[in-house]
Parts: structure tokens; sequence; C-alpha cells
């Protein structure tokens, strides 16, 4: 067995979304997009150590609330995903959280 790309790149938007939330933002994240992916690896049931790199490019901390983000996921000191892009709002409405674009 083999964790999914699509983990990491989920991991990736819930660190966003966390950090967003460690400076005070409110509300639920919702990954918003992203620009671009690569996947190169894959974690495998012999890995040692997985590590998460999140790097902000912009955060907006308004009346919406969005972190723009650049992600590296490595295993064993080697990368396996790239992200750019990564977009996450939070949202303290439910409807306003529906009506943005995935």
């Amino acid at each position: 067995p083999v964790m999914p790309g699509c983990l990491g790149l989920d991991a990736m938007w819930q660190m966003v979304g966390f950090f967003l939330g460690w400076l005070g933002g409110l509300g639920k994240g919702r990954a918003l997009g992203v620009g671009e992916v690569k996947f190169t690896g894959m974690v495998l049931p012999t890995a040692k150590k997985v590590s998460y790199y999140i790097d902000l490019k912009r955060v907006i901390m308004r009346r919406l609330v969005l972190g723009i983000a650049d992600g590296i996921v490595k295993v064993d000191g080697k990368t396996i995903f790239e992200a750019k892009d990564l977009r996450v709002g939070l949202f303290t409405d439910a409807a306003a959280a529906a009506a943005q674009p995935a």
C-alpha cells in the first residue's frame, strides 16, 4: 500500500488553513484551488520520515481570509510532491463557502 498523492495535496491545503486560523482568522477552511501540482514519487511503507513544507506567499486578513502558498512534501529527504499557488479561504457562513468555486 502507498499513500495517494491526493492525500499529500490535501495535507498541504490543511496546513495553509491551520496557519490562517493560528493567525486569528475565524471560520472553516476550504481549499479553493491550486495552480500546479507535480507528483514525482510515492510514500511507501518503508518510508522513515514524511516532511511537509509550506511557503506562504500572500495572506489576506480582511472580510475575506485567504492564504496563497507553495508547498513541498518530502520522504526521507527526497521531494515527491510539489504544489504551487495553493489557495485556502476561511468562511464563517456555510452559504458563502458553498458559493466559492472549487
